[in-house]
């Protein structure tokens, strides 16, 4: 069995530092349940079964572990740099685990179109257009009244029947966001879709955010060419905080694999697990 060294290099990850903590004793728990059962059971039969267990074990924990991280949070605003969104791989006995965060408020929201603020309702539209034109957005708009997708996989089972490419998923959210896009997050097509009024500028939204996550929507101002006029604009459709959260966790446990999936909501400082999925299919990579 090949063993790591618990340390990692880290700086300013105290939200790293907590969930690896949680892991560690995860790890030495189920250690002492291992030791029991080879005392009983044949142990080489159980092997597979008991590394996955492990390895859910681990997921489990370290999902706790981010519930925590989001509850102590108290920025004001979210960033790339924060640290639940940069945690480095988790070394383990066995293995590793690895976690990544989406803010889901950097992808479109597509409950929008059956929103009764027009102005809300058409500016998705516009987006989903954008994205791909041949996608039924009537069709699209009655199936989300009708029966709304727990999840954006359930999304992807229907996708055919609005003509939506399995390409495109990824630029997409489900949740009951409020419609606002988290400017320090969403990748440069969501910007060009969503605000066709930042079109011109979003190479230096991303540049810009790069050096200097913005601390407030008003800070957009400091990019080059954005007057008050056009930040006027878009104001009532953008924001540098979230509420919901995709968290993909995966465990590896003397190589073998398995992976959850979850959607968070943080409200009023505390946060919950309101979905949870295993051996489910990934949609949104690293932003």
């Amino acid at each position: 069995m090949e063993h790591h060294r618990w340390t990692f290099d880290i700086k300013d990850r105290s939200g790293a530092v907590l969930i690896s903590v949680l892991v560690i004793v995860a790890s030495l728990i189920s250690l002492t349940v291992t030791q029991t059962e080879r005392a009983s059971t044949e142990y080489e039969g159980i092997t597979l079964s008991q590394n996955r267990l492990q390895g859910y074990i681990y997921c489990s924990t370290a999902l706790k572990g981010l519930v925590k991280v989001f509850d102590e949070d108290d920025n004001y605003y979210d960033h790339p740099g924060e640290g639940w969104a940069e945690i480095p791989p988790l070394p383990t006995p066995e293995g590793y685990v690895y976690i990544r965060v989406v803010p889901l408020n950097s992808r479109l929201p597509l409950r929008m179109l059956t929103s009764k603020d027009d102005q809300m309702m058409q500016r998705i539209e516009n987006a989903i257009r954008e994205i791909d034109p041949d996608i039924d957005i009537d069709g699209l708009r009655e199936y989300l009244k009708q029966d709304t997708p727990f999840s954006i996989g359930e999304l992807y089972i229907h996708r055919d029947e609005f003509g939506m490419k399995a390409k495109d998923i990824s630029f997409f959210n489900t949740e009951e966001t409020d419609g606002k896009i988290n400017i320090n997050f969403a990748p440069p097509e969501v910007l060009t879709a969503y605000l066709p009024e930042l079109e011109t500028y979003v190479d230096e939204i991303i540049k810009y955010r790069d050096e200097h996550p913005f601390e407030d929507i008003s800070e957009l101002r400091k990019v080059p060419g954005i007057d008050d006029e056009l930040y006027l604009q878009i104001q009532k459709f953008i924001t540098v905080k979230s509420s919901y959260f995709y968290v993909q966790v995966s465990s590896e446990v003397n190589k073998t694999t398995v992976d959850v999936t979850a959607v968070m909501r943080r409200s009023s400082g505390k946060t919950k697990v309101v979905k949870y999925f295993e051996k489910a299919k990934v949609f949104y990579g690293k932003t």
